[in-house]
Order: structure tokens, then C-alpha cells, then sequence
């Protein structure tokens, strides 16, 4: 029973890892396509694995289904090794199982070395072929590293799993006659014990693989942990709060043209005024417009507040970076556009970095709603974002976790997946913060002024739950902005067939949120950091 028991995980890993590493070409493949299509340098996967294996899979994709078959095979053997020898007690089972394990740990730590490899590879050569688009191949690779891991841990298990089959009272279950004082695996597990013949080498051994694994994989895993959060800190400096280079032509309304009018036994009245002809309201509607209109000298400055030329908050923190942070609930799609075929948040954080002289995250993040009550006072996020295509289930300590976050100078910035979820949000919202109701978000409103002007509010894309950007107000600022349009599908790699320059202006909408946010966050919160 014990061999069945300790090669089915076995089984399950190295069949993870070794059909994640076999694929890793054509997820490459898909990244030099997305490349192409983005104007990047085209065939660049094609230069870097122009030998085999690799030029057979991306060659023969049906090469990759029958590999994969074959792995299958082998997970299939290597059940059938471990029922073997749970059924026979025989030397020839015992190293039956341990070929099996062997296989394991040689063929995972070799394709998880060549994937490791693979993706360290497409990054640099990207960057340097194409440095603005660098940072996306960078992101992909540490994205698609969680794949790797699988088989990092197959061959460790199987290492581990070598050891014990070794030690004596494992091997007298199938070679009782042999005596077995000091088999090799209880050697080195009390080797591993007790430090070994030199225990000064032994003990320094130890301490600094110990050290190492703390500090590269204990650390890290622990901050992701759920329950963990790190301050937001907002990039410091100063900037300017300037519109870019956005120019609208107002069309002058034809004025109608005079009618003469004869009245019988009255005086004639040669000119009939009309309310729509005055000329102090003509005047207000011409101040109206041009405040939508960018001058068409204006200097697009360094972002932030201040006034300054390298751009920052004042109240920000040296070292600070933008973070984008998503809301996790019990709903589906709630996480649509963080993986990194789709690449929506990495698409809008490698804009933003291009438009801005401060850090910037490489990726973007996500947490439950409750982990919003865990931030310092004055160094929480800014703005979260939360998008969907379903139902939203949330509990009343969620609810009300949100609803503090928001009052106390937080910003939701909410954008609909489907009608559906649309629908959802709106219930949700009235739960959430009852007193409030959403109202449409004027053209002219501050949210669509700067850095990016636009003249008649929110882009068009899908209306997926009316025409126009929706908000809720609290003393004077926005705490919520919900863009029914489906802006997240925008972002992502191919933009859904949208023309690119109605893209762009979707990256410059969320960028105009994000900047809005950070700005009266800061104003809000600054008697926190006093």
C-alpha cells in the first residue's frame, strides 16, 4: 500500500510538469504572434528555437498531442509499477518503482531547467531586439513561471521519494531474507540528523541552505499569503496637472436667418427675438465648449500635483510605485484580463509607464474586499478595481469593509463585463452604500479634464448597461466610477477588433480614473501622515 501511495502524487506531477514544458513552445509561439501583431520584432521564437525539439513542435503542433499521449502513457506505467509492487514482494518490484522515480526526477528537472531557460530567453532577446515592449515579454515570463514550478517540485518529490524507498525497513518488505543494518536511505537521512562524520561542515551546510530557502522561498511565499498586504506608496515629486495634446473642432451653429413678419393693424416688427438667439447664452455655450478644448499650445507635463517638471505627489514617498489592485469575490471573471494571454492589466500598466517618469508595477494584484480594512491609514490603495460577468457574492462584512474604504478616500472603479453583471453591480452597489445613488458623470467633469481631455465623457465601446460613465459622489468626490462599456476588454492583447486609436483612448480613460484617484486619495488622507 505504501509504494501505491507514494507514486500516484508522483504520477500527477510529473504529468503536470512534463506536459506544461512540452507546450511551453507554443505558448511562446502565441507570444511572438501577439509580438507581430503589435509591430514588435516578428519571428523571433523561430530564431531563438531553431533546433530540435523545439522547431518539430512549432513545426507539427499534432507532434505535441502525441507527446502528450505519451505522457499519459508513462503516468499510466507508473500506476501500474506502484500496484506491482504493492501485489508482489520481489526485489525486481521494489526497482521497478524506483526506475520509476528515477525517470521522474531526471526527465522533470531537465525539461524544468529548459523551460526555465526558454523563458529567460525570449525575455532578454525581446528587450533587446524591441526595448519599449521589453517590460510586456518580462511580465509574460514571470507569469508563465508559475508553469515551471510543476516541474521543479516533481523532481524534488522524486528525490525525496528515492530516499525513502532506500531506507531499510522499506526495502525488508520485499527482501526479507537480506539483512539490511545500514541501508543507503537511512544513511542519509541520519546523515541529514545527526550532521554527518564532520559536523562543523555539516552544520554550516545546513545553515546556509536553510538561509537561502528562507530568504528566496519562505519570504515570498508568505507575503502572498491571504490575511498579508503591503502599504500603497504613491511615487513623490511634484508634476503638473496639464492636458495633453487633445484638439476638438467646435463647429459654430449656423445662425437662422432673419424672417420679416407684417402685422396688420400694428406697428411692424422687423426682427422677432428668440430665446436660443441671445447673446449672453450664446457666449456661456462658446466658454462651455472651449473648456473641453485642449489649447492646442499646451505642453503635456510630467504627471502628478504640485507644480513641478519631474513629476510625483508631494505627499507621495520616494521609492513609491502605481499599483493596479483588483477586488476578488465569489463570481466569475472577476480576475478576466490578469492572465497573461489576455494581458489586459499588464497592457494598461506597460501604457501607463510609458506615459509617466515614475515607477510603475509590472504586474497587476488582487485580494479579498475584507483585506481592505488591513491597510495603514492613508496608505491603502487609491482606487481598486472590480470587473465581472456574473452574479456578485459578497458577505455583509465585505460590504461593509468597502463601504469604510470608500468614505474614507478610496475610490471602486467598476467596469461591466456583460449586461448580467451589470445588472449585479447595480444591486450590489445599493447595498453597499445605500444613501447614494448613480448619477451620470458630466462631460465637464474634472474625472475627464486631465491629463487627457475628453470632450463628450467616456469613450464608446460595448454598453454593455447604458451610454454613459456612472458615478457616486461623497463630499464633493467621486468614490465610485462605473463604466458600463466594457473597458478591460480594450486593454486586452488584440483589443477585440477595435481600432487601435479607440484603444488608446480607452488606456487614456483609465488612466485619467487612476490619476483622479491618486490625487484626491492624497488630499483626503493627508491628515493621516501628519
Amino acid at each position: 500500500m505504501i509504494p501505491t501511495l507514494m507514486c500516484v502524487p508522483l504520477t500527477l506531477l510529473a504529468g503536470a510538469a512534463l506536459r506544461t514544458v512540452i507546450l511551453m513552445p507554443v505558448a511562446l509561439a502565441e507570444l511572438d504572434f501577439q509580438l507581430i501583431e503589435a509591430g514588435g520584432m516578428g519571428g523571433l521564437v523561430n530564431t531563438l528555437f531553431e533546433g530540435p525539439p523545439y522547431s518539430l513542435l512549432l513545426a507539427r503542433p499534432a507532434l505535441v498531442q502525441a507527446l502528450v499521449a505519451a505522457l499519459l502513457a508513462c503516468g499510466a506505467l507508473w500506476i501500474v509499477a506502484a500496484l506491482v509492487a504493492m501485489l508482489v514482494r520481489r526485489r525486481w518490484a521494489l526497482r521497478l518503482v524506483r526506475g520509476g522515480w528515477i525517470a521522474v526526477f531526471v526527465i522533470s528537472a531537465m525539461l524544468a531547467v529548459t523551460a526555465f531557460d526558454a523563458g529567460s530567453a525570449i525575455a532578454a532577446a525581446h528587450a533587446e531586439h524591441n526595448p519599449e515592449a521589453g517590460d510586456a515579454a518580462y511580465s509574460t515570463f514571470l507569469l508563465r513561471w508559475y508553469w515551471v514550478r510543476w516541474a521543479f517540485l516533481a523532481s524534488a518529490v522524486a528525490a525525496g521519494m528515492l530516499v525513502l524507498s532506500s531506507r531499510g525497513k522499506t526495502v525488508a518488505l520485499y527482501v526479507a531474507d537480506e539483512a539490511l543494518e545500514q541501508a543507503i536511505g537511512d544513511r542519509v537521512i541520519e546523515n541529514l540528523r545527526s550532521g554527518g562524520n564532520d559536523m562543523r561542515f555539516r552544520r554550516s551546510w545546513l545553515s546556509s541552505a536553510l538561509l537561502h530557502w528562507i530568504v528566496i522561498v519562505a519570504v515570498p511565499f508568505l507575503l502572498t499569503l491571504r490575511g498579508c498586504v503591503s502599504p500603497y506608496l504613491v511615487p513623490y515629486g511634484r508634476g503638473e496637472a496639464r492636458v495633453t495634446h487633445v484638439m476638438r473642432v467646435v463647429k459654430r451653429a449656423k445662425k437662422p436667418r432673419k424672417k420679416y413678419i407684417l402685422r396688420q393693424n400694428a406697428a411692424v416688427y422687423w426682427d422677432i427675438p428668440d430665446l436660443n438667439e441671445s447673446k449672453v447664452a450664446q457666449e456661456v455655450n462658446e466658454q462651455t465648449q472651449l473648456t473641453h478644448v485642449a489649447d492646442r499650445n499646451a505642453v503635456h507635463g510630467k504627471m502628478g500635483a504640485g507644480g513641478g517638471k519631474k513629476g510625483g505627489w508631494p505627499d507621495g514617498v520616494p521609492g513609491g510605485k502605481i499599483r493596479f489592485i483588483r477586488l476578488e469575490y465569489s463570481g466569475r471573471d472577476w480576475d478576466d484580463g490578469m492572465d497573461a494571454a489576455s494581458a489586459a492589466d499588464i497592457n494598461f500598466l506597460n501604457f501607463l509607464r510609458k506615459e509617466v517618469p515614475f515607477p510603475v508595477a509590472r504586474k497587476s494584484e488582487s485580494h479579498a474586499i475584507s483585506l481592505l480594512a488591513r491597510y495603514p491609514k492613508g496608505r491603502a490603495p487609491p482606487f481598486v478595481y472590480m470587473t465581472g460577468s456574473d452574479s456578485i457574492r459578497t458577505s455583509s462584512h465585505d460590504k461593509k469593509v468597502l463601504r469604510e474604504y470608500l468614505l474614507d478616500g478610496g475610490m471602486l472603479f467598476a467596469d461591466a463585463g456583460s449586461q448580467r453583471w451589470d445588472h449585479y453591480f447595480r444591486g450590489f452597489l445599493r447595498e453597499v452604500l445605500a444613501d447614494k445613488r448613480l448619477i451620470d458623470i458630466a462631460d465637464d467633469d474634472q474625472i475627464f479634464q486631465m491629463p487627457y481631455t475628453f470632450p463628450n465623457g467616456a469613450p464608446p465601446l460595448w454598453h454593455h448597461g447604458g451610454e454613459r460613465a456612472l458615478g457616486m459622489k461623497h463630499k464633493g468626490r467621486w468614490i465610485v466610477f462605473y463604466y458600463p462599456g466594457d473597458m478591460n476588454d480594450a486593454w486586452k492583447t488584440g483589443r477585440w477588433g477595435l481600432d487601435r486609436d479607440i484603444a488608446d483612448k480607452a488606456y487614456q480613460m483609465g488612466v485619467n480614473v487612476m490619476y483622479y484617484a491618486i490625487t484626491r486619495y492624497l488630499e483626503h488622507t493627508r491628515k493621516y501622515r501628519k
